[in-house]
């Protein structure tokens, strides 16, 4: 007798990040729903393609993309499918949790007076997660421990969001034309989504895993990338940011900081680390 196919695929792209993997594997292997696939890609190349290269391979009908740099509670799941229970739900995510001794491996957490400037000029809805902000930013609420919200949101946190496979088929999957590491690529997978389709983005807590951003691997070129990076995210805002002046900051933003990356010793420029 032929076995069913599984209730979802997982996604997993990984390059040079063997403990972190390692790591990941162990909590899916743990998950109280095990009727899963794993579709792995341990080529180097540019992100959104090999995304493309999971979703061709994908054979159920949910499919889950997380990084190689998270772990998974054993609910994670069926957090997950829950959600796509509700036939109006198109893509599902939750809190991408980051475990404050992760924290040094971001800027906008490891830098104190950094984090406060970002969410005082771009951020209006600091305390909400999933939220296409009018200056053309995203809130941040889903890496906080305290994240509890349920309910509709514009975009899929990049490291833990799921479709409905015939969904995202039906879009095109990723598009290619964000480079790179693929910043930008998410939003605009799951935006063009819940407009071409229809149905609701979710956002659940019951879909909540860690992400412990790792500093090796493909991440180790997001200062050589940082120029790539930006022109990603010029391509999503000609698509879905209206200007104005605060989008017009933001971009300013944006550039001063990508331009500092790529500038030697820019770290010792930006505000003492948080102890």
């Amino acid at each position: 007798m032929a076995r069913p196919p599984p209730k979802a695929s997982i996604v997993i792209p990984t390059w040079n990040r063997p403990e972190s993997y390692a790591t990941l594997r162990r909590s899916l292997d743990a998950q109280t729903e095990q009727s899963f696939e794993t579709i792995t890609l341990t080529e180097r190349g540019e992100l959104a393609r090999l995304r493309n290269v999971g979703l061709s391979r994908a054979r159920a009908p949910v499919v889950c993309f997380i990084d190689d740099d998270t772990v998974c509670p054993s609910t994670w799941l069926a957090g997950v499918l829950g959600a796509f229970a509700s036939a109006d739900v198109v893509g599902v995510t939750g809190p991408a949790v980051i475990p404050q001794e992760y924290r040094s491996h971001r800027d906008l957490f490891r830098y104190r007076n950094l984090k406060r400037f970002y969410d005082w000029c771009f951020v209006d809805l600091p305390t909400l997660p999933g939220h296409l902000t009018r200056s053309g930013t995203f809130t941040t609420a889903a890496s906080e421990a305290t994240c509890s919200y349920e309910g509709e949101v514009d975009y899929l946190e990049a490291c833990n969001m799921a479709f409905r496979t015939e969904a995202l088929k039906a879009v095109g999957g990723f598009d290619e034309a964000f480079g790179g590491i693929g910043d930008w690529s998410e939003p605009d997978a799951a935006i063009r989504v819940h407009r071409r389709i229809g149905g609701v983005l979710w956002f659940t807590p019951a879909a909540r895993l860690e992400h412990h951003p790792a500093l090796g691997g493909a991440m180790a070129f997001r200062g050589r990338d940082a120029w790539q990076r930006l022109a990603n995210y010029r391509l999503f805002a000609r698509r879905y940011i209206r200007p104005s002046l605060r989008h017009g900051g933001y971009q300013a933003f944006l550039m001063a900081y990508y331009s500092l990356q790529v500038i030697g010793g820019w770290r010792s420029w930006l505000p003492k680390p948080i102890a």
